[in-house]
């Protein structure tokens, strides 16, 4: 049985309606009408930006997204709201940071009086529908028409929808998660032939535990063929916008788990014919979060109070169109205690490590595996390779509080240039827009700096 939310949802909206009017007045013509677009979402477990051949990775064999992106739109800077599963997805659901509703811990259920945008759909006519992983608890599977956890056809869907609806349909694969088996792709990935990233060491071991992270994104492509298939075959592709995005980054050290780019910056494709011009490619700093605004937005529906996204319409409409000047991600719980926060510009990245006296900790499935035993041999002490120095940074029993990067000269991250003089006015800048963010969102986390009103006089700030 499905939840209804009208009392809870008029009031989540209470206070979005008279600042939104004047944009949602603006939506494209389509939204005014009945004939609502379908939209396909389909979503990674655990895969960063390079592990796909149209982000020009060589060595991967991913032939159906690399025709939807060369059918549609690719985001060279999509990015999640936090390098973990069920917070990141919890955040697509809600349109809103984790700690906003209170999903930032692993494994934490969504909560069954916060709404979500998948009621919205429901009540703007869409037929709603998931396949296999959601992991947002199982009352909240309820929410859609159809569930089905198991892994079955997807032409299920396609047969049970009523004819003449508008129609979502979320595909939440589990590869490339852990544990990694032989055999799961024909013909297998080479390691010799891998990309090993430069916050890896490149050892057999590595290179053995890559081949099979990429058997596994290669048997997801493959599914997601069978879905892009069937759009085909059904006659739907036309007037069906396909979503694919990474919910966190590739379970490696340094990656799944963190604030690096590795473990927050996912692939990103969007396809909609007659609206996304084949083959683009976009640099416009997008979030997780702004996938529901854009959906709302194509049905018609205004958004939450709680929504803090961006409509990616624009974007369809022209890849360099300006979208937003910062994203921001969280980590909080994950096996272990690691209250930590970031903002991310074009060149420059700010983390915020709440409890600096406890050191890196990966996530529990990257213990014992091929990687981890390679990144901790002791050989790499003394090498003075980049590598080197953060291997024992996310090693030593302390980090620091802040950590600061140029992307632009360090994209791996490697250099922390907090006391950088030169940065000086890059990290309070940061700081100030953190803690903003910290606040606007109630994170519970204190942030660096207060917040005052506007009344308060420009440029008053004060460290708590």
């Amino acid at each position: 049985m499905k939840t209804s939310l009208p009392t809870r949802r008029q009031a989540l909206r209470g206070l979005a309606g008279a600042a939104l009017t004047s944009a949602w007045a603006q939506a494209p013509a389509f939204a005014q009408s009945s004939e609502f677009p379908n939209i396909v979402f389909l979503i990674s477990d655990d895969h960063s930006t390079p592990d796909l051949g149209c982000y020009g990775n060589s060595a991967i064999h991913t032939p159906h997204l690399d025709r939807l992106a060369s059918e549609g739109l690719r985001f060279d800077n999509g990015f999640v709201a936090s390098p973990q599963c069920s917070p990141n997805r919890s955040a697509i659901f809600a349109g809103c940071t984790p700690h906003t509703i209170g999903t930032s811990r692993l494994h934490a259920p969504y909560p069954e009086w916060e709404a979500s945008f998948v009621e919205d759909l429901s009540e703007a006519g869409y037929y709603t529908g998931a396949y296999r992983k959601v992991h947002q608890g199982d009352t909240f599977n309820d929410r859609f028409d159809f569930y089905r956890p198991a892994r079955v056809p997807f032409s299920e869907f396609f047969d049970k929808r009523p004819s003449g609806k508008p129609f979502f349909l979320h595909v939440g694969f589990t590869d490339p998660h852990r544990p990694y088996r032989k055999g799961v792709f024909s013909p297998p990935h080479d390691p010799a032939k891998v990309m090993v990233p430069d916050f890896l060491p490149d050892t057999p071991k590595v290179r053995e535990d890559i081949a099979l992270y990429y058997d596994e994104i290669a048997r997801m492509d493959s599914e997601c063929g069978e879905v892009l298939d069937l759009l085909d075959r059904h006659g739907l592709a036309e007037n069906t916008l396909v979503v694919f995005m990474g919910d966190n980054g590739m379970p490696f050290p340094r990656a799944k788990g963190s604030l690096y780019d590795p473990g927050i910056k996912v692939p990103t494709l969007a396809r909609w014919p007659g609206r996304i011009k084949p083959g683009g490619v976009t640099n416009a700093l997008m979030s997780a979060i702004d996938l529901p605004m854009t959906w709302l937005e194509m049905a018609g529906r205004e958004p939450t109070a709680k929504m803090t996204g961006k409509s990616l319409l624009p974007v369809f409409d022209d890849p360099g169109a300006p979208l937003r000047e910062a994203v921001f991600a969280e980590r909080n719980w994950h096996n272990t205690l690691d209250p930590s926060r970031s903002v991310r510009t074009q060149r420059h990245k700010l983390i915020f490590n709440g409890q600096p006296r406890f050191p890196y900790r990966p996530a529990s499935d990257l213990e014992g595996s091929l990687s981890w035993e390679s990144y901790m041999e002791e050989k790499w002490k003394g090498s003075g390779s980049a590598l080197e120095a953060h291997h024992w940074q996310l090693l030593e029993p302390t980090r620091p509080i802040i950590e600061l990067y140029d992307l632009e000269r360090d994209p791996g991250e490697f250099n922390n240039r907090a006391t950088d003089p030169e940065l000086s006015d890059v990290r309070r800048d940061l700081e100030y827009k953190l803690s903003d963010w910290m606040h606007e969102t109630y994170d519970f986390l204190p942030p660096l700096w207060k917040s005052y009103p506007a009344a308060s006089g420009p440029g008053r700030r004060d460290m708590l």
